[in-house]
């Protein structure tokens, strides 16, 4: 009874959060009146709901056995993470990471200081098509989640079979690693499709010994690192398991490996191209410039990170898999044809995994790392998982642990939940829970009252000024964004190029990425600035006195969300920019 009590409630709360999911949709992304939208959300939940209790009630006479009533247990999970992210796609404000890097798609280049174009391309492609609007900005990390999972799903078959391969991809449309970035676009999205791509062909070269399929791994590798340059620590591992393994040697010696790489040179060479018109930049501060940062021990934030995005389940699973490869690569009925390529099958996808992360490693014992940094790696890493989590635990004569298997089930009730009520509160929110502008809560309404402080300004002098947020690049993207997404809609619309006129403050000294390279100093000699920081104190720094003719009063805006208050932010103008003279 209580077991069952559990799914009831586990089934109701999903079906309350898709519902949540849809009615956010429908009534915030497309436009519908709550009395046209609520009926389809309730069905929608209702649907999710029936279809639920149906397959918890159900019983499976046999755990261990790949039974039907096991697959649509399966099925159903995977594809409720798949539509939840589906329906929350287009009501969920931007983070401030996507709003930046829909900059990039406005202002399309070779490549950018930060990192290397395809996420902005990807973005103005979608945009392009569907407008400037949240759901087009995430339709590339969607469409990229799909890519993954069909080629971890064929490296996985091809390795340990389809029925393994079927809870390969479950684990990806779960883990909160890879339903984050089939939901959020950043650079690590595009670099995952890639990613897993290149691992099937890698697979399909060095295991299978197709010699064309290298062409394949060029043609990945080439786009990885147009995605970030982290896809370099794919090469580098390659590069060391053909060292170490005696039959993969022989490539050094062929030309299809050479060809691969040319593909791969040829397909980054925009960068390159870029890199070389802007002094080296984005190498130099990817490369030295990382290294000249400050000492930090970051080990624990490291662990911390993996745990986050594997879920501790996750971790423990990955290293049962490291303690069972006699049980993994022993033979059975599918896969590879032979106990060798197995157990080489086994070495090529764990070196994949454990050389990056090593490198990872090292770097953090004195540098920052990043939370996303080693979402790809893992990728080499989930077929085994996966062979924890489908029945039948023999492979071969040998017989995996089942405790994996036994904690699997909790942790997706978890993670799922989690997901849900965090999409939902974002969106629609919770009653007397309070709101946050840390992840872009409210930032349409910043937006948009940012924009009527223009048109008032221009209105009574007939300047337009630029908008310039003290910080790096959060505020400036978000209101670009917005910004663009309100005169989009106006009647009759402003020139969107206006609305882009948002900058960041390097204009006072500070970094502010991409934006000194799109708004010269220069160019505002003696023009008027709107000041926009999150703190006051940002707004009085002498610095700003010093650049300035004269400064108007400091002045606050409170942004709402939902009809909550979701912070405060400062302005002020600032009327005859003086910049320093260019070094």
């Amino acid at each position: 009874v209580t077991e069952q009590m559990v799914s009831f409630v586990f089934i109701a709360l999903a079906s309350f959060f898709f519902a949540g999911g849809v009615l956010a949709s429908l009534a915030r992304a497309i436009g519908l009146s709550l009395a046209a939208a609520a009926p389809v959300a309730a069905i929608a939940g209702v649907t999710v709901l029936f279809f639920g209790y149906r397959l918890s009630a159900g019983r499976d006479s046999d755990a261990g056995q790949d039974t039907g009533l096991w697959e649509k247990r399966l099925l159903a999970v995977t594809g409720y993470a798949v539509l939840l992210r589906l329906v929350y796609m287009g009501p969920l404000a931007l983070l401030h990471e996507e709003a930046y890097y829909w900059n990039y798609g406005q202002h399309l280049a070779l490549a950018y200081f930060d990192h290397p174009p395809m996420v902005g391309w990807i973005i103005r492609a979608f945009t392009a098509i569907l407008g400037d609007t949240e759901f087009a900005v995430r339709a590339g990390p969607f469409g990229c989640w799909l890519v993954a999972a069909y080629y971890i799903y064929r490296l996985t078959a091809a390795v340990l079979g389809k029925s393994i391969a079927r809870c390969a991809v479950m684990l990806m449309a779960v883990l909160p690693v890879y339903f984050g970035l089939g939901l959020i676009m950043i650079p690590d999205a595009p670099l995952v499709a890639c990613w897993a791509g290149a691992l099937y062909y890698i697979y399909r070269t060095l295991i299978d010994e197709r010699r064309w399929s290298w062409i394949g791994v060029g043609i990945f590798m080439g786009l990885a690192l147009l995605s970030k340059y982290t896809a370099g620590l794919l090469g580098l591992s390659v590069l060391f398991f053909i060292i170490f393994d005696r039959r993969a040697r022989k490539w050094l010696k062929r030309p299809e490996a050479y060809l691969a790489l040319g593909i791969a040179v040829v397909l980054f060479s925009p960068v390159i191209w870029w890199n070389a018109q802007h002094d080296w930049a984005s190498f130099r501060f990817q490369s030295a410039g990382r290294l000249a940062d400050h000492f930090d021990f970051d080990l624990p934030d490291l662990i911390g990170s993996i745990l986050i995005l594997l879920t501790p389940t996750g971790l423990l699973t990955f290293g049962a898999v490291l303690r069972a490869r006699s049980a993994l690569t022993t033979g059975n009925s599918t896969g590879a044809a032979r106990d060798q390529d197995r157990q080489r099958a086994f070495w090529l996808l764990m070196t994949l995994t454990v050389v990056p992360l090593a490198v990872f490693v090292g770097f953090s014992l004195i540098r920052n790392i990043k939370l996303h940094w080693t979402a790809p790696i893992w990728l080499g890493a989930i077929p085994y998982m996966a062979a924890f989590i489908a029945p039948g635990k023999r492979r071969g004569g040998a017989l995996l642990p089942g405790w994996p298997a036994k904690l699997w089930p909790a942790t997706i009730v978890v993670v799922l939940l989690i997901y849900g009520a965090a999409l939902q509160y974002l969106t629609l929110g919770f009653p007397g829970v309070p709101y946050s502008a840390v992840l872009g809560v409210g930032m349409q309404d910043l937006a948009g009252q940012i924009e009527a402080i223009v048109e008032e300004h221009e209105h009574v002098t007939g300047e337009t000024p630029l908008v310039v947020c003290m910080d790096k690049d959060r505020l400036a993207g978000w209101i670009a964004f917005y910004r663009a997404k309100k005169v989009e809609r106006a009647a009759p619309p402003r020139l969107k190029k206006e609305a882009l006129r948002v900058s960041g403050g390097h204009f006072f000294g500070k970094n502010s990425g991409m934006y000194r390279y799109w708004f010269s100093p220069q160019a505002q000699k003696g023009k008027t600035l709107l000041l926009v920081a999150r703190r006051r104190g940002r707004l009085s720094d002498a610095n700003i006195g010093s650049l300035a003719l004269r400064l108007g009063r400091v002045r606050n805006l409170t942004v709402h969300k939902n009809g909550k208050a979701a912070g405060r932010f400062y302005y002020r103008f600032l009327y005859g920019y003086r910049p320093k003279p260019p070094t």
